[in-house]
């Protein structure tokens, strides 16, 4: 496991959320989360290994945001704002942003190797340039 998962491991600990790794599925069942008992399956087995990382984060944000049922709905439509994928979407970038920072150093933060290293949907670049930016205001 690379170090951004195990970056995320440790969120989804301190948020007493339980995440399992299942290896016996087939490369193209996605993730899944189930809101009520806070537990994150994701699948070791998944074609793009490279994509681990973004959906994990996601799936993790939907149980921080308190979305609501359980949610499975990878092949949904995630570019509308107020769906509740692109909220978790959002909520993975908000959740990847500080590790990437903290791991590089701020002259070399590029956000096309931020996008390109965690497989993040290139709808979401202005989302990336804004979560960015606050990181540093707030520092």
């Amino acid at each position: 496991m690379n170090d951004a998962i195990w970056y995320l491991l440790k969120i989804a600990n301190n948020y007493h959320i339980d995440v399992q790794w299942a290896g016996v599925l087939s490369e193209y069942t996605p993730p899944a989360c189930r809101i009520d008992t806070r537990i994150v399956c994701m699948n070791m087995n998944w074609h793009r290994q490279a994509e681990l990382p973004f959906q994990l984060a996601h799936e993790l944000s939907h149980i921080i945001n308190g979305d609501p049922g359980d949610v499975c709905f990878y092949n949904a439509t995630f570019t509308g704002k107020q769906s509740i994928e692109y909220r978790a979407n959002v909520g993975a970038v908000k959740l990847l942003v500080p590790f990437y920072c903290q791991e590089t150093n701020r002259e070399n933060i590029n956000l096309c190797n931020f996008e390109h290293a965690y497989q993040i949907p290139g709808y979401l670049s202005g989302v990336v340039r804004e979560q960015v930016k606050e990181y540093y205001v707030g520092k």
